[in-house]
């Protein structure tokens, strides 16, 4: 688990009551050593070579959550720990390699917001050889590098383990000297998941895609498609401690319904979570619908056709726009005074209670009917990306 000092006690409690419970061997690396109850964290700045420690102004802050924590200040009133999280990956990778003994066979990097299926998980894992070096999350890019994003989950085998362990040991240096190579390259670039992928990139090891199994969405913004249906949900992004906590008591009850040899995929979870809420529409609701916009105060809304420019009058007349779309083009829709936005796909989205502007959202419900009806009975797929 790769987390700060700023926000430990805040995200991690959740994670102890639930994910923690069924994992026998846990570290936690934050930017300060500490005990949090009766597990140790980590610091994993500390591990970081002292010349770039002295060298990069990212490490001042490190400096100061050190002497906050030594006077008893509050610590989430430190500024953000963004510059200084790229730093954390590849020492804790490390650290984590030492300590782990060899029957150890695989190793989960994953973030405060992120849910994991430990069951899915291990179902899934169960499917590949440890021995084999493999590096696998939900894909994304900078600029000509493919890397594992960190929030979604990152799976690294113990093959591949071994494969950077003898990298970082039979240089012709010190690991010092390893590691200050690898300091210089994370300072001149934005994110520590994208140093991993480069360091294992140079023993061979390429990612292998996994979205979506892993995932960079959370219930409420993925969209519902046949891309995610079938498949099984291992991890979620940006979720909340309520969300880790009630996505832990699916996976509980799921269990004890049907054992630990079948796993629940995102249509189980759908119909868990998501049904019921999207039978009516919902006001002070913001579904993410954005394929097709009509705004009146936009250029060209008046050369719409007529059925269009009224669809920004009223929730219904918003709806029946949606509705003379093709069914492909148009499965939920969202309107506002002057504003009507239409949506391809099934998302379920947020309250915007909190927003100065309010949406009405709603949902056709013989096309959602429609698209579950076409994904009966496909199978499962673990390996979709």
């Amino acid at each position: 688990m790769k987390t700060g000092a700023s926000e430990i006690y805040q995200k991690l409690p959740a994670h102890f009551m639930t994910t923690f419970q069924c994992v026998p061997n846990i570290m936690i690396f934050s930017d300060l050593e500490q005990t949090f109850g009766n597990t140790k964290t980590y610091d994993a700045i500390a591990h970081v070579t002292e010349a770039s420690r002295n060298e990069f102004k990212d490490f001042r802050l490190h400096e100061m959550i050190a002497r906050w924590a030594q006077e008893g200040q509050d610590l989430t009133k430190l500024p953000s720990g963004w510059d200084l999280d790229k730093w954390k990956f590849l020492p804790m990778l490390h650290q984590a390699f030492q300590h782990a003994s060899q029957e150890i066979e695989w190793f989960i990097v994953m973030e405060p917001d992120t849910s994991l299926s430990w069951s899915n998980l291990l179902l899934w894992l169960n499917t590949m050889d440890p021995q084999r070096p493999y590096y696998r999350g939900s894909q994304n890019s900078l600029g000509s590098v493919t890397f594992a994003h960190g929030g979604s989950g990152i799976v690294i085998s113990r093959g591949a383990a071994d494969k950077l362990v003898a990298a970082r040991n039979s240089g012709s240096g010190s690991t010092e000297t390893y590691d200050r190579r690898w300091e210089e390259r994370t300072n001149a670039i934005c994110c520590g998941d994208v140093i991993v992928a480069e360091a294992l990139l140079e023993v061979g090891v390429a990612v292998t895609p996994s979205w979506p199994l892993t995932q960079g969405e959370s219930i409420n913004t993925i969209d519902w498609t046949s891309k995610h249906w079938c498949t099984p949900a291992v991890t979620w992004h940006h979720v909340t401690g309520e969300q880790v906590d009630t996505l832990w008591h699916f996976q509980s009850n799921w269990v004890k319904q049907h054992g630990w040899q079948k796993p629940y995929l995102f249509r189980e979870l759908f119909d868990h979570f998501i049904q019921r809420h999207i039978s009516t529409n919902k006001t002070s609701w913001n579904n993410l619908s954005n394929d097709r916009k009509y705004q009146e105060d936009d250029e060209g809304f008046h050369q719409l056709e007529q059925y269009e420019r009224s669809a920004v009058e009223t929730p219904d007349a918003c709806a029946a726009a949606c509705a003379r779309q093709p069914e492909t083009e148009c499965l939920q829709w969202m309107w506002t005074a002057g504003k009507c936005h239409l949506g391809r796909d099934l998302r379920f989205g947020t309250s915007d209670e909190q927003y100065p502007t309010h949406w009405t959202s709603g949902w056709l419900q013989d096309r959602v009917d429609h698209f579950k009806r076409g994904l009966e009975g496909c199978e499962i797929n673990w390996d979709i990306a």
